[in-house]
C-alpha cells in the first residue's frame, strides 16, 4: 500500500515538473518569437569590382540581411544580376542594388565612365607628355600647347600656353583602372573626359604644335589664369636682360591756332641821369699870410696827408 502511494506521488511530481517545464519553453519561445529580427536575401559581392566590370555569376553570393538594413531595390537572386555592368566601383561585401549598376543591355568598357554630357577624346603621349608614365586612370591634369608663331616681326618664336585645367583622365592605353601596385602605365595615348566644346578645341590645339599634360594633385581643383610664354622672353630672364618697355606710339599732336600778338606797347623816355662832377684834388700845401704890422707876409705850410713818407 505505501510502495503504491510513493508511485503516485512519484508520478504526480513527473507530471508537474513536465508541465512547468514545457510552460516555460512555451514563454521562452514567445518571447524569442517576439524579439526574432525579420530577414530576407540579399545579393552581395564576393570581391572588389571596378567600374565597367561584368558581373560573373562567381562574383555574387546571398547572404541574409535584417529587413529594415537591407538597401531598398536590391536583388535577392544571382542569376538576375549576372551579365550586368557596374557603373561605379563596387566592394566585397556591398549590397548590389540598381544604382550602382548601368542599363540592361549596356556593354563594359570605356563608355560606363562617360560622365552625362561628355565625351571622351584620346590623345597622342609619350614619356614626356604623360610625365614619364605616371599619368593614371581618374588622374587629373592640365593641357598645356607648345606651338612655333611669327608674331609679325619676321622672326618664328616657340609659344606655350595653357589651354585646359583639371581634365579627367578616363584611360591610359587600353587600361581603364589603376593597377593594385600603382605601377606606371606605358601607353601611347591617354583619353580624357571633356565636354563638346572642350573636343572641338583640343582637335584644333592637337594640329597645331606639340601636346603635354601636366598631372594635378590630389584634391587640387583651383584655376589659374596665364599669359602663356615666349622663347624670346625666356632667353632674356634667363641672360638677365631688364624687361623692355614697350614702347607706344604718340598719336600726332593737332597744332593749336596762332594767336595774334599784342600790339607793342609805346616806348618810355627815360629821364637824363644828373652826373655829379668828380671832387677836386686837395692841394698839397697851404699859404698862409701873415701880417706883422704894416708888412704882410705869405708863409706856405705843407698838408701833413701829402708829405711822403721815407
Amino acid at each position: 500500500m505505501a510502495d503504491r502511494r510513493f508511485t503516485l506521488v512519484l508520478y504526480v511530481a513527473i507530471l508537474t515538473a513536465a508541465a512547468a517545464t514545457f510552460g516555460v519553453y512555451r514563454v521562452l519561445q514567445a518571447n524569442a518569437e517576439k524579439n526574432k529580427v525579420p530577414v530576407r536575401p540579399v545579393v552581395i559581392a564576393a570581391l572588389d569590382m571596378p567600374e565597367g566590370s561584368v558581373l560573373p555569376k562567381e562574383a555574387l553570393q546571398v547572404a541574409e540581411w535584417p529587413v529594415a538594413a537591407a538597401p531598398e531595390g536590391a536583388f535577392a537572386t544571382v542569376d538576375s544580376l549576372v551579365g550586368r555592368v557596374t557603373r561605379v566601383p563596387v566592394f566585397k561585401g556591398e549590397a548590389i542594388v540598381p544604382g550602382r549598376l548601368t542599363p540592361v543591355g549596356t556593354g563594359g568598357g570605356l563608355e560606363v565612365k562617360i560622365a552625362p554630357g561628355k565625351r571622351a577624346m584620346a590623345i597622342r603621349i609619350n614619356d614626356v607628355a604623360g610625365v614619364s608614365n605616371m599619368i593614371q586612370p581618374n588622374s587629373r591634369v592640365d593641357v598645356l600647347l607648345t606651338l612655333n608663331a611669327d608674331p609679325g616681326s619676321g622672326q618664328t618664336q616657340q609659344v606655350a600656353k595653357l589651354i585646359m585645367e583639371n581634365m579627367k583622365v578616363l584611360s591610359v592605353g587600353q587600361q581603364l583602372e589603376r593597377g593594385p601596385d600603382g605601377r606606371p602605365i606605358a601607353a601611347p595615348t591617354a583619353t580624357l573626359e571633356v565636354s563638346p566644346a572642350e573636343m572641338e578645341k583640343l582637335a584644333v590645339v592637337t594640329s597645331m604644335g606639340g601636346i603635354q599634360l601636366a598631372l594635378r594633385g590630389y584634391g587640387e581643383t583651383d584655376s589659374v589664369r596665364t599669359k602663356g610664354a615666349v622663347s624670346n622672353d625666356v632667353l632674356s630672364q634667363i641672360r638677365g636682360d631688364r624687361p623692355q618697355v614697350a614702347t607706344v606710339p604718340s598719336s600726332p599732336r593737332r597744332e593749336a591756332p596762332r594767336r595774334a600778338a599784342p600790339a607793342a606797347a609805346p616806348a618810355v623816355r627815360e629821364a637824363p641821369v644828373a652826373v655829379t662832377p668828380a671832387p677836386a684834388p686837395k692841394p698839397d700845401s697851404v699859404t698862409v699870410q701873415v701880417y706883422r704890422g704894416a708888412q704882410v707876409q705869405q708863409q706856405k705850410f705843407q698838408v701833413p696827408d701829402s708829405v711822403k713818407k721815407p
